[in-house]
């Protein structure tokens, strides 16, 4: 996926980065205290799914673990492209996609669970 814009300055959404960061850290750790090798890297990006598959292909990733905001149903979903499909179909290494939140949390039936 060439690029077609130029670099971004990271500098403006220093605070915004910081926040995903200390988020992702938290889960980072649960990952590692499961034995597993996990590396946090938050991005400035114009193009997400280029962003991303450019950070895979110059470090040499082997899996990269997207989480999906929502579900996409019925037509919309011929249509419409996520981040996480063009990255699927871009990225040399294997990607893992799951929702955000477990489907059966949305709606009125949520308080059943």
């Amino acid at each position: 996926m060439p690029s077609r814009t130029g670099v971004l300055d990271p500098e403006p959404y220093r605070d915004e980065i910081s926040k995903a960061e200390t988020k992702l850290n938290d889960l980072a750790k649960w990952l590692a205290d499961q034995g597993l090798g996990v590396s946090v890297k938050v991005r400035v990006a114009r193009n997400i799914a280029e962003g991303i598959v450019e950070e895979t292909d110059r470090d040499g990733y082997l899996i990269v673990f997207l989480m999906k905001r929502k579900l996409t149903k019925g037509w919309k979903r011929f249509f419409a492209r996520s981040v996480s499909e063009r990255v699927v179909r871009s990225a040399d290494c294997l990607v893992m996609t799951a929702p955000l939140q477990h489907p059966s949390r949305h709606g009125p039936e949520s308080s059943k669970h």
